[in-house]
């Protein structure tokens, strides 16, 4: 008798002659071999989950976490805003979940809950469907330029980075144009260092098809300047490939509180 069986046997202490219940012992296989697939194949998706998160790019280095049960109207003057705000990301979370590929951007003033619901995109097509989702913080992406010739690691962990936001599932590009620094004594912004505006183009270029007109996976960009002054801190080619001007795909946040302090 294979060794297979006589485990088996031993396991749920029942006398079984395996030629005449064989179909027994195959239907108790296929429930192991079933519930061992689901274990192996549950904690691979939740392995490569935390790779993502890992190789991530947090402001601080503090990875967050921030879901649709945790958006509260209630918390801001004008809830209604807030309520229509947050029903307006879930519904783009559905369509990332339903297999849509664009271009998200959330604007407005700074601490007003762009991050946040940004998160709880990803965080819900994460969990509903197994999308695994790299944010990047551009003013850490910026540091990490400055030092890059100085630490071979971090040239290093660039293009590896650059390797993982060209491929996300989700890529959330946050507090974009915030590296560009203050306005200058004339109001413009100063150009973003080219290295950078290299490295982001890279990225933006790989998830744009040029023939179709269309996008690969789904961006995210939060920021609190308007596309006017984007284009003085960034390439127009760049700016025109990260930044939708589709109104569906346009969360404005002018108008709610700071929720920071």
């Amino acid at each position: 008798m294979p060794q297979f069986f006589q485990d088996l046997i031993k396991t749920n202490k029942v006398k079984v002659d395996p030629s005449k219940d064989r179909t027994w012992l195959d239907e108790r296989r296929k429930k192991m071999d079933a519930g061992w697939a689901e274990d192996y194949y549950t904690a691979k998706a939740e392995k490569e989950r935390q790779s993502w998160l890992n190789d991530s790019l947090w402001s601080g280095n503090q990875p967050l976490q921030f879901t649709f049960e945790n958006w509260v109207p209630a918390m801001q003057e004008n809830d209604e805003q807030a309520r229509n705000i947050g029903n307006q990301a879930w519904v783009m979370a559905d369509r990332v979940i339903k297999g849509e590929q664009f271009n998200i951007l959330m604007n407005g003033e700074p601490g007003t809950g762009k991050t946040s619901l940004a998160l709880a995109i990803a965080w819900k097509a994460w969990q509903e469907a197994e999308m695994n989702f790299l944010f990047i913080s551009t003013m850490e992406l910026v540091s990490m330029f400055s030092q890059r010739f100085d630490d071979q690691e971090v040239a290093w962990r660039l293009d590896d980075l650059q390797k993982r936001a060209k491929n996300a599932p989700i890529l959330i590009l946050d507090d974009f144009g915030t590296e560009g620094g203050m306005k200058n004594e004339h109001g413009y912004y100063k150009p973003v260092r080219k290295d950078m505006q290299e490295w982001l183009y890279q990225v933006a270029n790989a998830r744009y098809d040029q023939i179709t007109n269309s996008h690969k996976g789904v961006t995210i960009v939060t920021t609190n300047n308007a596309s006017g002054e984007l284009m003085q801190m960034y390439n127009p080619k760049l700016i025109s490939r990260v930044i939708t001007k589709r109104r569906p795909n346009v969360l404005n946040f002018d108008g709610l509180d700071d929720m920071r302090g």
